[in-house]
């Protein structure tokens, strides 16, 4: 494994008149690891080989939307080895990249160079101190990086498709799946998510590593926001933490996992006495 990267971190800080004191701050990371060499076999297609290539990669399959007709179904490339039973209109479908009429993991490409691991990350912030008024602020975000947001969320699945454990069917579904998902009320070949299903194999097909689920998983956090003023004894001072994330993934917080509780944006409002 070869890693190559860069880091580095920047300070400055200057005063002007003898009211005016400024401080500012950046950080930044860059890292990318690829493999040398790996133990492999010889693989029948060059995009199966691992060595020469990027570590931090998205790999699945390349989906060229969803059906819409049986006709459709019939005349594509055989996706039944992807554990579906039967595959109907509004399931994803997949290109079939070796041409042999059927898709199996032989079909299974990169998809991106990223994942979500980012490849960049970094800061920014400063301090401003004028008379007795002081502010701070810091941001600090990723990129280079993507997301595979189909990890565990199949709704309705037997067993706990979205990470809750019950014996029942019954499951809670995401208001972006349920506003925007492809149905025979609504047959949206753009849909957002495909068919929705109740058995492993009624959906199989459609969970499966592809492009259909990658998303940008750029960020960018207003972190931390400090407000104060001091008097003869005491320090009034405003705070915030996670104040906002701009990004142009809107699903979840970018950050996290999907079923992770998401962070806490908090407001302060203090006093600190000088004694």
């Amino acid at each position: 494994m070869i890693n190559k990267g860069v880091e580095f971190s920047v300070n400055w800080s200057g005063q002007f008149g003898k009211d005016l004191w400024v401080d500012l701050r950046g950080n930044f990371t860059y890292n990318q690891n690829e493999y040398k060499y790996a133990d492999e076999p010889d693989y029948p297609y060059v995009w199966q080989a691992k060595t020469g290539k990027l570590l931090n990669t998205l790999t699945g399959y390349v989906a060229e939307g969803l059906f819409i007709s049986e006709e459709e179904i019939a005349n594509w490339a055989d996706q039944s080895q992807l554990g579906s039973s039967n595959i109907m209109p509004g399931d994803i479908k997949y290109r079939d990249i070796n041409g042999d009429g059927k898709i199996t993991a032989e079909d299974q490409v990169m998809l991106s160079p990223y994942n979500n691991v980012p490849r960049i990350q970094y800061g920014f912030g400063l301090s401003v101190n004028y008379k007795n008024l002081d502010f701070g602020l810091f941001f600090n975000g990723s990129a280079k990086r993507k997301l595979m947001i189909n990890s565990g969320m199949a709704p309705f699945l037997a067993g706990g498709g979205d990470g809750i454990t019950t014996e029942t069917l019954e499951r809670n579904l995401m208001l972006w799946i349920a506003k925007d998902h492809w149905s025979v009320d609504n047959p949206n070949p753009n849909a957002a998510y495909p068919r929705l299903g109740i058995t492993e194999s009624d959906v199989s097909n459609n969970i499966q590593p592809s492009s259909f689920w990658v998303r940008n998983g750029n960020f960018l956090r207003f972190k931390t926001l400090e407000i104060g003023y001091r008097l003869p004894y005491c320090r009034i001072y405003f705070s915030g933490d996670n104040l906002a994330v701009f990004s142009p993934f809107k699903l979840w917080d970018p950050e996290l996992e999907w079923n992770a509780y998401p962070l806490q944006r908090t407001f302060n409002l203090g006093v600190q006495f000088n004694f």
